[in-house]
């Protein structure tokens, strides 16, 4: 039986360059999604999993900013004291472990995960990328369904355009019982390298065998550590990863302008549903 998946690594230490200025003063993480900041957008989403702990990876210019959010000895103006999202907030002050650490070493996207492997232990976690965001469906609860499953490493992925296909690692899967299997996964491919259009974003879970992989790498493309290489080294090994794709959600990112604001408008959506939700039909 697979082993429960408690505890998840957050990166949030990237330099935002496409959102500058705005992200000269303030994170990309820390973005307004409706009410709440991506960061807590993303840590509802791992908390309502089962997630119990939150490795949050941070650069310097956010850690006193994120100090400030995840302190929970404030108390939210007495107003907003019985405001859905604060309660929703509070809630999640008080039950998840919420630890911050400064990025150090190799940058890359690989880099948070690796540096929290001692925090982490012989388990599986969640490794998520700060600046993406899921409405309409649970990516992670997917990952650990598929992970309870399998044992397998997973990666969540999402249909692109075909013409967007460069800007995204793509995998090609085989499907076995109902599972997708990753034959391949190819980052940012040229035009007619492949016919999948499935992009992989930033929800993946990590066991300790590609954990494994990901320690022993090296720094590769601009001297920097890619999770992708990890991946890539594990298919290698012919080892089986899995694939979960998004059915009744989309992904967003907050990372550059046009993205932004779909994301801001997908959680206004997602606002007003949940204040007045659709009739039930018979």
């Amino acid at each position: 039986m697979a082993s429960l998946v408690r505890t998840a690594v957050i990166a949030a230490a990237g330099q935002a360059t496409r959102m500058w200025p705005a992200s000269k003063v303030v994170p990309k993480e820390l973005f307004p999604l409706g009410k709440a900041p991506a960061i807590v957008q993303l840590i509802w989403e791992l908390a309502d999993a089962g997630i119990q702990r939150v490795i949050l990876v941070v650069s310097q210019q956010a850690l006193p900013l994120m100090q400030a959010l995840f302190d929970g000895s404030g108390e939210p103006p007495p107003k907003l004291v019985n405001d859905p999202v604060v309660r929703r907030f509070q809630k999640l002050l008080a039950e998840v472990e919420i630890t911050l650490a400064l990025q150090s070493g190799n940058y890359g996207n690989a880099t948070p995960l690796i540096q929290s492997a001692e925090l982490i232990g012989d388990e599986p976690c969640i490794y998520a990328f700060g600046d993406d965001v899921v409405f309409g469906e649970n990516a992670t609860a997917g990952l650990t369904a598929a992970f309870s499953r399998t044992g397998c490493p997973v990666l969540a992925v999402q249909p692109v355009p075909m013409s967007k296909q460069g800007q995204f690692g793509i995998v090609e899967c085989r499907t076995e019982d109902g599972i997708q299997y990753v034959t391949r996964l190819l980052e940012k491919p040229r035009p007619q390298e492949t016919i999948s259009n499935l992009a992989a974003y930033g929800r993946y879970l990590v066991t300790p065998e590609l954990m494994e992989n990901l320690l022993g790498i090296s720094a590769g493309k601009d001297n920097e550590v890619w999770f992708v290489d990890g991946v890539i080294r594990r298919l290698q090994q012919a080892k089986p990863v899995c694939a979960v794709a998004l059915s009744t959600g989309r992904w967003y990112t907050v990372g550059d302008p046009a993205s932004y604001a779909e994301a801001v408008a997908a959680a206004q959506l997602q606002s007003e549903e949940a204040k007045d939700p659709a009739p039930v039909t018979r």
